[in-house]
């Protein structure tokens, strides 16, 4: 073979191996594990079982000893998006009541470590407010959101009251857009409601006559 040719043949042989490097390349970067099938085109990594075993298998998370929400030990550092299962209780006698974390799945968000409420209620009533009836015939408004965000934050420490080993305000009090607001309840001869905006302001219209002020029932939901 003449020189040349056999220089267009490494050429070529180079350019095939560098094609199918980058081929296998791109396709490890979808694993399936547990079998020979292609992972799901949308996930990263895939974990099946071959179709003739039986499905008793699970996925086991990485078990750490966390000692408190605020510290990434026994990480070196706080990474965002890291899940662990923690083994361990923080004691209540050095470790703040806000940081202390107990057995269960924990997620980082990049300077801290938050639970995984997972089997949780994600709904729950607005604390007790009483809502002005008078005078009839007035269009009125009342801020769902920031009357239970008044409350629960504990704004007023002479009303707000809390167990000697709990955290001075209510912890995880989301905001007004990660909420659905619902009334379940209400007199409709004393009262119209006319909407409640996404910022959870009840807009409302008096038509009736009243004492001072009625009590409806107020959920909130979590989106």
């Amino acid at each position: 073979m003449k020189t040349r040719e056999k220089t267009n043949v490494k050429l070529l042989s180079i350019a095939l191996f560098i094609v199918m490097s980058l081929m296998s390349a791109n396709m490890q970067a979808q694993v399936t594990i547990g079998s020979q099938d292609r992972p799901n085109p949308n996930a990263l990594l895939d974990l099946k079982q071959y179709a003739d075993s039986t499905s008793d298998r699970g996925l086991l998370m990485p078990r750490v000893a966390l000692t408190s929400a605020a510290s990434a030990s026994p990480m070196t550092s706080h990474v965002q998006g890291m899940v662990v299962f923690n083994t361990h209780t923080s004691p209540t006698t050095y470790v703040p009541v806000a940081d202390r974390v107990s057995p269960g799945f924990y997620y980082n968000t990049g300077s801290r470590w938050e639970k995984l409420m997972w089997g949780y209620v994600n709904w729950f009533y607005m604390p007790s407010i009483s809502i002005p009836t008078t005078p009839t015939g007035t269009m009125l408004t009342v801020e769902l959101y920031n009357e239970y965000r008044r409350q629960f934050a504990g704004t007023d420490p002479t009303t707000f009251k809390a167990s000697q080993d709990a955290p001075a305000t209510i912890p995880h009090i989301p905001n007004s857009g990660d909420l659905y607001y619902y009334v379940t309840y209400y007199d409709p001869t004393v009262i119209t409601i006319d909407r409640i905006d996404l910022n959870g302001d009840m807009h409302y219209t008096v038509i009736g006559a009243v004492t001072d002020c009625i009590y409806i029932n107020i959920v909130f939901v979590l989106k």
